[in-house]
């Protein structure tokens, strides 16, 4: 990646036959799933759950599922994924089908729904991010949809997130911020103007002051991911505003830490 390059200028390079290294031990992920529908009630949900790998990632991905989940029962241990799942599911089904009685009579809805998923998306060498997506109609004009990602530093489970960022309301930061949601709102080719992005931004007050996404940012292979949910700083038919930032244009950003982390 670009920011190892950066960030290795100058230092003494790592055999890549020590024979002092550990081999890691491989991340191995089942997918586990939940679906059930009762009247007017559906709920549909998967995930990916780690098996084996390194202890601390693996025992940090299933406390984010368990999480995830609202998992309060000591019946479930932690390293039951269909138990987990199935509790997400069953909880989730109570809630829809309490939520259907009240539209018994509606015309207008004829279903209500929680789908959720949760994959891997990217995984390197020191980092492994998955992606959640979330589909839920209550009732009303129209359903909500959320996508958010979540890396994992594969060197002791902890996750890549904003504490890791610096200076992201200075002019250098706000600019690719700018650049990166330009690209995203453009036609193809396109080249729009700040005062065109601030017709798409109409829940920024400043385009020179974007605040980051209320979810956290995540690692994929193009650099660090950036995303907004629906309504967060644009309309809803916008969807979720989405763009990367090249590892090599993020790490003046980063904190000492997180560039350590990164450069082992």
């Amino acid at each position: 990646m670009g920011l190892l390059v950066v960030l290795s200028c100058g230092q003494k390079s790592r055999s890549s036959s020590s024979d002092d290294e550990e081999e890691q031990e491989e991340l191995k992920l089942k997918e586990y799933t939940f679906s059930e529908e009762k009247g007017m009630a559906h709920v549909s949900l998967s995930m990916e759950f780690p098996e084996e790998g390194e202890e601390e990632l693996v025992t940090a991905i299933r406390q984010y599922l368990a999480n995830q989940a609202e998992l309060e029962s000591d019946e479930v241990e932690l390293d039951d994924g269909q138990g987990i799942i199935d509790y997400y599911g069953r909880n989730l089904m109570n809630q829809m089908e309490e939520l259907a009685g009240e539209f018994v009579d509606d015309e207008y809805v004829n279903e209500v729904y929680h789908n959720w998923t949760f994959k891997k998306i990217y995984e390197s060498d020191d980092v492994v991010t998955f992606q959640n997506d979330v589909e839920l109609y209550e009732g009303g004009v129209h359903g909500f949809y959320s996508q958010y990602g979540i890396t994992f530093f594969k060197d002791g489970g902890k996750q890549f997130s904003s504490e890791m960022l610096k200076d992201t309301d200075s002019n250098l930061f706000q600019k690719l911020i700018r650049d990166g949601l330009r690209s995203f709102f453009s036609q193809p080719g396109g080249n729009m103007t700040d005062d065109e992005l601030a017709e798409e931004l109409i829940a920024v007050e400043d385009i020179n002051n974007i605040p980051l996404p209320a979810v956290e940012p995540y690692i994929t292979e193009d650099g660090v991911t950036f995303i907004y949910q629906p309504y967060e700083i644009s309309y809803f038919a916008a969807g979720t505003p989405t763009f990367t930032i090249p590892l090599d244009k993020m790490e003046p950003f980063l904190t000492n830490k997180a560039r350590k982390m990164l450069d082992e």
